[in-house]
Order: structure tokens, then sequence, then C-alpha cells
């Protein structure tokens, strides 16, 4: 049932609980980002390794061997912040995952979220993604994730989920 779920989730679930929905952010926010990180390359490549082959030409492969190096880990970087940025809904609880090496995972319960707030702009609805915010009763605070897909369809299934775990109670233990 979570087999394929990553490690240290799979520490923090209780016996009962599965996972409903997961997400990462959209795959624009990746794309924007390597695409960034390719302009930049190409920019580089084009105007700053030319006239260091002035001096050079070993500095000139120098060059653009150190800028295609660059370009590739800060694309792994990206990619990777990409990936294990992720919202879990399980059918107890609402769990954010963050972090390449280290790990940060945040939840609230479903009983406990006071307010589900769903914002995009016009890229946002053109391209499909947006900003959930989730408010939650007591000292828990705010859970904010950035650019997820279908901001709308997750704010009903989440609303969905919270009303039918209040039809249905669960025992933690």
């Amino acid at each position: 049932m979570i087999r394929g779920y990553p490690f240290k989730l799979r520490q923090s679930l209780s016996p009962n609980e599965q996972i409903i929905f997961e997400a990462n952010p959209h795959w624009l926010f990746l794309f924007i980002s390597i695409g960034q990180i390719l302009l930049f390359f190409f920019l580089y490549l084009f105007f700053a390794c030319p006239f260091i082959g002035f001096i050079s030409n070993t500095l000139k492969d120098y060059c653009i061997l150190s800028a295609s190096l660059i370009l590739f880990f800060l694309s792994l970087i990206f990619y990777l912040e990409w990936k294990f940025n992720r919202l879990y809904l399980t059918n107890f609880r609402l769990i954010r995952e963050r972090g390449i090496i280290g790990k940060r995972l945040m939840s609230i319960r479903l009983n406990d979220i006071e307010d589900i707030v769903c914002t995009y702009g016009i890229c946002g609805r053109i391209f499909g993604y947006g900003d959930l915010i989730i408010e939650s009763a007591g000292t828990h605070g705010i859970m904010a994730f950035k650019g997820i897909p279908r901001p709308k369809r997750v704010k009903l299934l989440i609303e969905r989920q919270m009303l039918y775990s209040e039809i249905r109670p669960h025992s933690d233990s």
C-alpha cells in the first residue's frame, strides 16, 4: 500500500493511514528554472568565452567545460528541489515533505484544518497551477504549497476528505 513512498514518509504514517493523493509543484516551475539556467549558459558561452579565447584557446576550452559543468549541476539541483517538494493527502492528514538531503515533514490533521485558500494568477489559469494555503486551528500555523497543479481540484479533494473523516472517526493507535 505504501511501498513506493519515501522511507521517512513510510515511518511517519500510522498503520491505518493511506495516501489518497500526492503532488509535486507544476512542471512549469521546473521548466522555467532550467530555462533561465540555459539562457544564462548560452549568454555566457557566446559572450564571455569568445573574449577569453582571444587570450588562449586552452582558456576558452576551460571556459566552455566549466560552464557546461555548472549548467549540469544547477539543472540537477533545480530538478531535485522540484522532485523532493511534495504534498500528500492521506485519510487522516495533509503532509508536506521538502528537502533534497535533509528532509522536513510538516503535517496538519484534517480535523484541525480551519480554512483552505486557493489562489492563482493569469498564468496559473492558462497553465493550470496555483497556490494552496491551508490554515489550521491551534498552534499548527499555515501550510503553503506554491505552484500546485490544478489547485481547485486539490482543494475540493481535501474538503471531501475532511467531510469523510468527520463522518468516519479514526483511531491513531
